[in-house]
């Protein structure tokens, strides 16, 4: 999936989206509810204190109605509603104050109140006790109307408290209606957002899930054709684990050594007892070099004992996992049986190496017969001037036409024919030695080290100086690596490329010859081109072919080793040769290399060490 995602962190992600959103939901509605909680507190608040307000006003009214009905009758039955609102009041006008205590207007509001309740209820109390004093009829109408005039002034307070309060609560509850439709519309929208999420989590989880199905079905097709593959193949999956210690073995692999499937244990340690004692230490070092990631791959080969007793030739082949701090995990990978290949390449060795002596015999023991061919042919050449110088005298008794064909005999046809004995006996004299060359080849012992490619052609450049000169040769050298290889080995197939592209110039025209390296992952791939004669496509697989030569060579001399022996001398450090080649306009021939570091190159070495021996 894209940015690194798998199914479980959908999921995540998907349970995350509907927290949040269900979280943010509860808070909008938590947010409504607090809002409607305090504008019902709000409203019960001011509801209360007009309750509270008229309450008092109401106390007032029955205190200034009583007084008034006493100084106007002279009858106290008209006191007893003033004695209970007077009571009362005190306690009325208490729980005002403390209810407005922290609203700071209708506290100075309600004090400008009070001031104007004592003011009246002072007035209200010397009006009773005057008329206790001086009886009915004795208040003046004056009196009276001071009292009523207080009285107007406490209920227009009153009044006007309650009317601000009334306007407040109005207010708050025309804010109810608004918030009301956006909690209805939050609601709607928070429902039909929770149902779409819900809905395409839901969609998602099942397109999810059909795709895990279908990803499942096709790992366990996937895994039956491994296991066909490893079936037919041969091999065997192994498992190490280098945390407990153990080692899983496939059912093929443990078929591999003749036993079944509940056999051998998976520790580690039965599986080492397998391994043949003269192995152990090589492939113990091959897996720590992995381990520690000084080779890159590993590629271990060793003996594993079968169940009969007999010994397998195994290829382990396998890729490890490391922790954070470098330290291996497992080691997961297969096991190859290459017996039949081991045996195959011993057979291949002996023959190799039984062709190799009598390659070296048969050439040795020419040379001896052709030693004496030249011998004895000096010794003919000899005899036969002595011949001639004891003939000379006596041409007068032998006659004219008996002189003359001696003399062709001894001065042309002996010497002409032992000419041709010589330069024979010269020819198979180099052909033995060539062919001694050769064998040679496989019992060289490579050398790796880090080789300046540049000085190896510039030093092969300048044996070859007085032919390039001679021959009017243009050399262009692009710049050429350094690599790890054997520098005689180098030196070898440079001096031999030069050679040919130099001796088979076109005669007559300027020769132009350049060397050139291109660099891979892998190798290196130099390019030695020429506009030299080219080879005929007929003529492409005589090249490399030991004493066969391009039929528009035949007047050049040479034996057709060269190329032979360059093929050779590469077959041998791991690269490869090939041409291009047009007839008449030039030949590129491309000589390929590998990379290597020091290590892996001793350890090639090694290899090619012991199949020397």
């Amino acid at each position: 999936m894209p940015w690194g995602l798998n199914v479980k962190h959908l999921y995540l992600a998907f349970f995350s989206v509907i927290s949040i959103a269900l979280c943010a939901f509860s808070l909008i509605i938590y947010d409504q509810y607090q809002k409607s909680q305090n504008l019902n507190d709000y409203m019960r608040y001011e509801y209360e204190n007009i309750r509270r307000t008229k309450n008092i006003l109401m106390d007032i009214v029955d205190m200034e109605t009583g007084v008034r009905g006493y100084v106007l009758t002279g009858d106290k039955t008209y006191l007893h509603p003033y004695d209970i609102a007077s009571d009362r009041l005190p306690g009325e006008i208490m729980a005002l104050r403390q209810a407005t205590y922290y609203e700071s207007n209708a506290f100075a509001e309600t004090n400008s109140l009070l001031d104007r309740v004592n003011s009246l209820q002072k007035l209200l109390e010397s009006q009773m006790n005057y008329m206790h004093v001086h009886g009915r009829g004795q208040i003046s109408q004056n009196a009276l109307s001071i009292q009523r005039t207080q009285m107007n002034e406490v209920e227009t307070i009153i009044e006007t408290s309650i009317a601000h309060r009334l306007a407040s609560v109005k207010t708050r509850r025309d804010q109810v209606e608004p918030r009301k439709t956006n909690f209805f519309y939050i609601l709607l929208i928070g429902t039909i957002l929770g149902v779409g999420i819900i809905l395409a989590g839901t969609v998602l989880i099942i397109r999810l899930e059909s795709e895990s199905e279908d990803i499942l079905a096709q790992n366990e097709g996937a895994e039956s054709r491994f296991r066909a593959v490893m079936n037919g193949t041969n091999d065997g999956v192994f498992e190490l684990n280098f945390v407990n210690e153990t080692i899983y073995m496939s059912k093929e692999f443990k078929a591999m050594l003749g036993f079944g499937e509940d056999a051998l244990d998976n520790d580690m340690h039965t599986f080492n007892t397998l391994i043949h004692p003269d192995d152990f230490d090589a492939y113990m070092q091959v897996r720590h070099d992995y381990i520690i990631k000084q080779t890159p791959l590993y590629n271990n080969i060793f003996r594993l004992k079968h169940k009969d007793g007999a010994w397998r030739w195994m290829m382990a082949r396998g890729i490890g996992t490391w922790d954070k701090f470098g330290q291996i995990r497992t080691m997961i990978g297969t096991h190859t049986d290459i017996t039949e290949q081991k045996n195959r390449e011993e057979e291949l060795r002996q023959l190799n190496n039984d062709m190799e002596a009598f390659t070296y015999i048969t050439s040795h023991d020419m040379r001896s017969p052709l030693v004496n061919l030249k011998g004895f042919s000096h010794e003919l050449a000899l005899a036969v001037q002595e011949v001639d110088d004891l003939l000379e005298p006596q041409q007068t008794k032998l006659g004219t036409e008996a002189w003359a064909r001696l003399e062709h005999i001894l001065r042309k046809d002996i010497p002409e024919a032992l000419g041709f004995i010589g330069n024979a006996v010269d020819r198979m004299d180099t052909l033995t030695t060539a062919i001694l060359d050769l064998s040679r080849i496989g019992k060289f012992i490579y050398r790796d080290e880090l080789v300046d490619a540049q000085a190896v052609f510039d030093k092969c450049l300048g044996a070859q100086s007085y032919e390039v000169a001679s021959k009017n040769v243009d050399v262009t050298i692009k710049p050429l690596p350094k690599l790890v290889t054997d520098p005689i080995a180098l030196e070898q197939v440079f001096s031999n490329l030069l050679d040919n592209a130099v001796k088979y110039l076109k005669p007559g025209e300027p020769g132009r010859i350049e060397m050139s390296c291109q660099e891979t992952s892998r190798d290196y791939v130099f390019t030695i081109r020429d506009n030299g004669r080219g080879i005929d496509a007929e003529d492409s697989d005589r090249v490399f072919n030991i004493f066969r030569r391009a039929r528009n060579t035949g007047d050049v001399r040479g034996l057709g080793l060269g190329m032979a022996f360059v093929k050779a001398t590469l077959r041998k450090m791991n690269g490869a040769i090939w041409f291009e080649s047009q007839l008449g306009v030039g030949t590129a021939f491309h000589v390929s290399l590998p990379k290597r570091t020091p290590a892996t190159a001793s350890n090639d070495q090694a290899e090619k060490g012991e199949d020397a021996a």
